[in-house]
């Protein structure tokens, strides 16, 4: 499994102490069958990486490891968005301390997420297997297929008490954790 992968993994974790996901049977088969922009992104992918060298695939697959871990917290932050206002909505007494929370949590994580963007600018600038435009377009391909698959999933921000507290918990305890892992993800360190 990749570091990428891993991440995502670790990502989705905190997601889901966030937020209920329910896939109808019918999508993931749906999604099998047809020509979606995941089977698009994945046969692009499998094209372009068959092109290169291994020194090339790994400046790709480094771009492509940071671009999935920025875009993963930015998934995630609105998941959990959509779950502070749940829950701020639900439960009046929580509702000034999980925002509070969060907006601290937002502080926390966007620099890294600003540094890591400049990091990839700096990767696709050094990159020498297409041009940067050419790169680019390839990651607004990632961000389809990735869309694609998020529209798949029926959002439900969970928003009962115990599910709330969780949540405000879980952004204390997890906040420094997850600014080391995204710093490694994205190569910061």
């Amino acid at each position: 499994m990749t570091r990428f992968y891993k991440t995502i993994l670790n990502f989705a974790a905190l997601a889901a102490l966030s937020a209920v996901f329910t896939l109808p049977a019918h999508a993931e088969e749906k999604a099998k069958k047809a020509d979606t922009p995941v089977t698009q992104y994945a046969q692009e992918t499998e094209e372009l990486v068959k092109s290169l060298n291994e020194e090339q695939a790994d400046k790709y697959y480094k771009i492509r490891n940071v671009y999935g871990v920025i875009r993963s917290v930015k998934s995630v932050e609105a998941i959990i968005d959509k779950a502070v206002s749940s829950c701020k909505k639900e439960h009046k007494d929580l509702g000034k301390n999980i925002e509070e929370r969060f907006a601290e949590w937002r502080v926390a994580v966007r620099p890294v997420i600003s540094k890591g963007n400049e990091r990839l600018e700096k990767l696709i600038l050094l990159q020498d297997y297409a041009k940067p435009s050419q790169v680019k377009q390839h990651l607004k391909n990632f961000d389809s297929a990735a869309q694609y698959g998020e529209s798949l999933i029926d959002m439900k921000p969970a928003s009962d008490e115990k599910s709330c507290k969780s949540l405000l918990e879980n952004m204390e305890k997890t906040q420094a954790d997850l600014i080391r892992l995204l710093e490694k993800s994205i190569g910061l360190e």
